[in-house]
């Protein structure tokens, strides 16, 4: 399994705060570039701090590769295009992750435009969506032929 799939996004800010509160704590003990860089002016009273911000997290999502769904989406694929070329994207996708917490093998794919993904006039082709429609059927009949 994917160590980020089980952790959770608050476990790793918390970690960071952790990391973050020591050096604060220890600010004094930092390698500095020679003795007039200093972290900490006791004749001025000033000592320096680290902050660390975040904006709205979620979690991400990372596809379980050693799956049944994935090898049954694989091979679908393969008997269907061709070919098979699994990539990864940067991104997040609550409701994917909201499965997968819940124990569900989720595997995100697409038969399409890559181009024309989030593009300003983005659009698909009839091909591709029977292309993707096939890759389905094959899904469910192998599945149903391993019951």
């Amino acid at each position: 399994m994917y160590y980020f799939r089980r952790c959770q996004v608050n476990s790793i800010l918390q970690k960071l705060q952790e990391y973050i509160d020591d050096i604060n704590d220890n600010i004094q003990k930092l390698e500095t570039r020679g003795p007039v860089s200093k972290y900490v002016l006791s004749d001025e009273n000033l000592r320096g701090s680290l902050t660390l911000t975040f904006d709205e997290v979620s979690s991400g999502v990372a596809c379980d590769l050693n799956s049944r769904g994935f090898h049954v989406l694989c091979k679908a694929t393969e008997e269907v295009v061709g070919n098979v070329k699994p990539f990864s994207v940067a991104g997040s996708l609550p409701l994917i992750r909201e499965l997968q917490d819940e124990g569900f093998d989720v595997q995100a794919c697409g038969y399409g435009l890559m181009e024309t993904y989030h593009a300003k006039n983005e659009y698909c082709l009839f091909t591709d969506m029977s292309q993707g429609y096939r890759v389905l059927a094959s899904i469910v009949a192998q599945l149903e032929d391993s019951e």
